[in-house]
């Protein structure tokens, strides 16, 4: 990509990211990818045809409105399948499978990652932005849900290398992982301010392993001269065998050194699908702490604290519906706050229980409750069949996958047993369910990509 074509897709990364929920960017939107050369048409490039179906059809008026708001030029849109290149296939022999199309390029920053602007190089952390300043361990909320993740962060901070090492933090999207890993940071900034730090994201590392390799650079050194290191997002070094043996080697390198390691991920060490064992055990011999969804009591703190650092009247009534409203994700509950508030100086208002209930009845609808039809349906949808191959007998491939990955979700998202999952499935007898649910489990846990493909079909069902 040209410079002004990477410029404009960070642009439009960054105003998805605001208007699209933290689950469906990371799980739809980071996989997209803008074409080179760009005039009155915007190409945009998908990694599968059954996301391109779903982008299309559910983001693409969002998509159009940021590229247009950026670039008045553009009057078209249009979504195409990512073909494999020459140099995709050559990876292939490195990597033993095609790489993702993010593996071609350097990662798109996400809105988040623009601001925060953080430093691939092993100098001292350039000047704050607001929001890096944000993160800091007097601005997090602490609460039972948090609690011991906080305090492995406080006593990292105090003894770096040596008290939790590795740190390995995980939980769903937008609990508190990355403002704990920038509140390490930042203190160990302060108290030590000729240590070195780097963070990068999982995928950022596997790119520049990627390019070190086509460009035969020397890879290891920038790592390994790290005082701490940061990496976010590590469910997605799963199935990278060959990047996970240099992290392997990255890894030994700095905890023989003493030198600090705090990772991310959204799930624990060992449901990371396809990790070599030998990086899971080495993740699992410091400390791993897990941060979950907020209980009540914490959301309606978060909301009190972000109110009164803005100087805006809060009372705890309103704050608790607001917190009994949206209750797994911080950065949505501090999004509801924020577009309360937004309402509130436009109707020249004081927030009331009245027009917070307004607000949120308009743009937080509740979603419709999973029930064996939308599993069905949805799947049918995903995999372009009918409802009734599903439902049928018919034996053929790209019939019988997607009748098994409905008869695992039933299992594991609507808990049905064996037997209930045969009555809605036609009958079928209860053994051929159970075979069908283990297969789908074993893949998932072995299967990188098939994990990937099955969380978008969730999200696809529950969207």
């Amino acid at each position: 990509m040209s410079g002004t074509t990477t410029d404009l897709w960070q642009a439009v990364l960054g105003q998805l990211e605001l208007s699209v929920s933290a689950a469906n960017f990371n799980t739809w939107i980071k996989t997209l990818s803008l074409s080179e050369n760009i005039g009155k048409k915007a190409t945009i490039y998908t990694p599968n045809f059954m996301s391109k179906n779903y982008v299309e059809k559910k983001f693409g008026p969002a998509i159009f409105e940021a590229i247009t708001k950026i670039d008045p030029k553009v009057m078209t849109v249009s979504f195409e399948v990512k073909k494999t290149s020459k140099k995709d296939r050559a990876l292939e022999d490195v990597f033993g499978k095609k790489p993702t199309p993010y593996q071609d390029t350097l990662k798109n920053p996400t809105a988040r990652e623009i601001a925060q602007k953080p430093s691939s190089s092993l100098e001292q952390p350039p000047a704050q932005t607001s929001l890096q300043a944000s993160y800091t361990f007097d601005t997090f909320i602490v609460g039972s849900s948090n609690r011991l993740a906080f305090s492995a962060a406080q006593l990292v901070v105090e003894k770096p290398g040596t008290a939790y090492n590795p740190l390995f933090l995980y939980g769903p999207a937008g609990v508190g992982k990355t403002h704990l890993m920038w509140a390490i940071r930042n203190e160990i900034a302060k108290t030590q301010p000729n240590s070195k730090s780097l963070y990068i994201t999982s995928e950022e590392f596997i790119n520049e392993y990627v390019n070190a390799i086509r460009k035969g650079n020397n890879f290891t050194n920038k790592y390994r001269q790290a005082d701490v290191l940061f990496v976010d997002d590590m469910q997605f070094m799963a199935g990278k065998e060959k990047t996970q043996e240099e992290f392997f080697h990255t890894f030994n390198a700095l905890h023989q050194n003493a030198k600090q390691i705090v990772l991310c991920s959204d799930r624990p060490p060992k449901e990371i699908p396809t990790l070599e064992e030998r990086l899971r055990s080495r993740f699992e011999w410091g400390m791993v702490a897990d941060i979950a969804p907020p209980d009540l009591e914490t959301r309606i703190a978060i909301l009190l604290n972000k109110a009164a650092s803005q100087n805006i009247p809060l009372d705890q009534d309103t704050a608790e519906y607001i917190a009994n409203t949206v209750e797994n994700n911080i950065r949505e509950l501090e999004g509801a706050l924020t577009k309360v508030i937004g309402h509130s100086r436009a109707l020249n208002q004081d927030i009331s229980l009245e027009l917070v209930q307004l607000v949120l009845g308009n743009i937080l609808p509740k979603k419709p409750q999973l029930s064996v039809k939308s599993v069905l349906e949805k799947t049918a949808q995903y995999y372009e069949i009918s409802l009734a191959d599903i439902l049928g007998v018919k034996r053929g491939k790209d019939i019988v996958l997607p009748r098994q990955i409905a008869m695992y979700i039933m299992r594991e998202d609507l808990h049905l047993s064996y037997p209930k999952i045969a009555i809605n499935l036609g009958g079928k007898d209860h053994t051929t369910i159970m075979h069908g649910a283990k297969k789908i489990e074993k893949m998932y846990k072995t299967d990188s990509d098939f994990a990937t493909e099955l969380g978008q079909l969730r999200e696809f069902i529950n969207a």
